[in-house]
């Protein structure tokens, strides 16, 4: 699997830069993805920040640490042409699940909660802002892109599916 990294240019600036570029090229080999699906991040300027191949079954998940209730959580999107939709939300907090306010059916799943929306848009991109707090991390597969900057300013950043 390969991952291509471009310039990364936060609002704090330069050392900002390099740690995520650092941190992204750490947890990915930098490279061409060729014509592959793949997640795409971008900042707010457009600018492509990393690119990961998606895997046969075009699901992708987004981690973070909820900042209400101080939950890990776990966002699975499904990615169908160049469109994606959240399909699972997991968390070891049942009022997590109750914040998403979705329908659909929910059940104990190990030491935690499963939620699987009944329905649920499909969007061809999805702002975040990505902060030391939440530490919004990408997975794909076994790849775990971290968005967040260790101590640094919030990233607005854009996910998209290139297909």
């Amino acid at each position: 699997m390969r991952v291509r990294v471009g310039r990364v240019r936060l609002a704090t600036g330069a050392a900002a830069a390099v740690a995520v570029l650092v941190a992204v090229a750490a947890a990915v080999a930098a490279g061409r993805d060729g014509g592959t699906p793949a997640v795409v991040v971008t900042d707010e300027r457009g600018r492509e920040l990393a690119s990961v191949p998606l895997p046969a079954s075009g699901r992708f998940i987004l981690q973070y640490r909820h900042s209400v209730y101080r939950a890990e959580v776990s966002e699975t999107f499904a990615a169908t042409g160049d469109r994606f939709r959240l399909v699972e939300v997991a968390s070891p907090s049942e009022a997590v699940l109750d914040y998403y306010e979705l329908d659909g059916p929910r059940a104990a799943s190990g030491p935690g909660w499963r939620l699987e929306p009944a329905s649920t848009p499909a969007v061809a991109a999805l702002p975040l802002v990505a902060t030391d707090v939440g530490r919004r991390t990408l997975v794909v597969g076994d790849r775990h892109i971290p968005l967040f900057t260790e101590g640094g300013a919030p990233a607005h950043l854009v996910l998209t599916v290139r297909r």
